[in-house]
């Protein structure tokens, strides 16, 4: 009964410290605010049974297992979504997918520093290219933020495709040179 006690206590402390980014992250990747809160219960109804099963002194960073289970749910949502619109959990894996999807999730994390560092630079790289050129940003939004083909982005701004690729191309060379990339 120790053992449980410890468990749930582990789980309750994680739980504390971690439901806003876990949150935060899940409602930022997904657009309906109902599925987001079953995908929250998916992530932190995993997490229990694998620290139940498995322990939890493999665990370096708790939250950064909770984000990339959450990576995972948010994969199989959309995955699903585009499918047949109906949204699949780890429940669904079987135990061989599990263990591959585990081993996936036990690979070394980025640190905290490491990740805001580059979200500073991405900032920093976005507003000089907005700065640039109007359009030049929204190329740049389009097509790396929106996941956008150069052909559809040059249809969308109404330009050719040739005036699309040369701003891309120009400006990233540019930020090469400027930002020793």
């Amino acid at each position: 009964m120790s053992h449980k006690n410890d468990i749930t206590a582990y789980f309750d402390k994680v739980y504390d410290d971690t439901i806003k980014s876990v949150t935060r992250f899940i409602v930022s990747k997904c657009s309906n605010f109902e599925d987001a809160e079953d995908m929250v219960q998916s992530v932190y109804t995993r997490f229990y049974q694998r620290i139940s099963q498995k322990g939890y002194e493999d665990i370096e960073s708790p939250e950064a297992f909770l984000i990339n289970i959450a990576k995972f749910e948010c994969k199989t949502y959309f995955s699903v979504k585009k499918k047949n619109d109906k949204v699949s959990s780890f429940a669904d894996y079987s135990e061989e997918e599990m263990v591959n999807i585990e081993a996936e999730m036990s690979k070394p994390q980025k640190s905290l520093e490491d990740i805001m560092c580059n979200k500073l630079m991405a900032k920093k790289i976005f507003d000089d290219i907005v700065k640039t050129d109007e359009m030049t940003g929204q190329i740049f939004y389009l097509h790396f933020v929106c996941d956008m083909k150069l052909e559809d982005v040059a249809t969308a701004l109404d330009v050719n495709l040739s005036t699309v690729k040369n701003k891309l191309y120009r400006t990233i060379e540019r930020l090469r040179k400027k930002y020793r990339l």
